[in-house]
């Protein structure tokens, strides 16, 4: 399948499963989130992250970070998004960066979103559909129009995000909001380049792989080991 066949597959998956979930299903899992409240740590200065993964196993993931954003009494929310390579263009310079190649030769360098002139590929991202999907519902349930959202979506960091071209935007706006970000903590299978024979389903096996590789990820979070890997571009 082509970049831009997978792109238009993954964003029709995505609309589909918004619309199977309906408004009701939405507000169940909104309501499911209310088990964690996370406002206190975005108060505090800390960031939430949440997947952008399938709406039936992490939606009430997602709605918690709705939550704690709406419940900080924050005036404005940053947030920070990956964006993927959905041209080959893009894909093969994520491939020279993540080869120690320099983000600044690359054209997609930088920090992209609304009202910025460096590209529009984070308009037909799929990252933060669910994300805008939850924000929507809950809003209009709360009947309030909610604080001002400032998507931003950074390309090819090549861990020094602080060379990327908009950081310093991105700096002033993070002074005076809170921060949510969207992550895919653990990528697997053939589709992400794994051999057939290295490709596990989710079975004890599986899960015992992402629970390891997740685990790993988290290790470096708690750490402050943000750039503790190559592969992050």
């Amino acid at each position: 399948m082509q970049r831009d066949q997978l792109q238009e597959a993954i964003l029709k998956l995505y609309a589909d499963e918004h619309a199977a979930l309906g408004e009701d299903g939405a507000l169940r899992q909104l309501e499911t989130a209310r088990r964690w409240d996370l406002s206190p740590l975005l108060r505090a200065g800390g960031v939430v992250v949440f997947p952008h993964a399938g709406v039936e196993d992490c939606g009430h993931q997602i709605a918690a970070a709705v939550h704690a954003a709406l419940d900080s009494g924050a005036d404005t929310v940053l947030v920070v998004s990956v964006l993927h390579a959905f041209t080959e263009e893009m894909e093969q310079a994520r491939r020279r960066v993540a080869a120690g190649g320099a983000p600044s030769a690359e054209r997609h360098w930088g920090i992209q979103g609304p009202g910025l002139d460096r590209g529009e590929e984070w308009a037909s991202d799929h990252a933060l559909m669910s994300w805008r999907f939850f924000w929507d519902i809950e809003t209009r349930r709360r009947g309030i129009v909610g604080p001002r959202v400032i998507e931003r979506f950074p390309y090819l960091a090549g861990g020094k995000p602080e060379e990327l071209p908009g950081i310093a935007e991105l700096i002033e706006i993070a002074r005076n909001a809170v921060i949510v970000s969207t992550a895919d903590p653990f990528h697997h299978g053939i589709g992400y380049g794994d051999a057939p024979e290295d490709s596990l389903p989710p079975d004890e096996r599986g899960l015992a792989r992402a629970h390891e590789r997740i685990s790993e990820g988290m290790a470096l979070l708690g750490r402050g080991d943000y750039w503790g890997t190559t592969s992050i571009v």
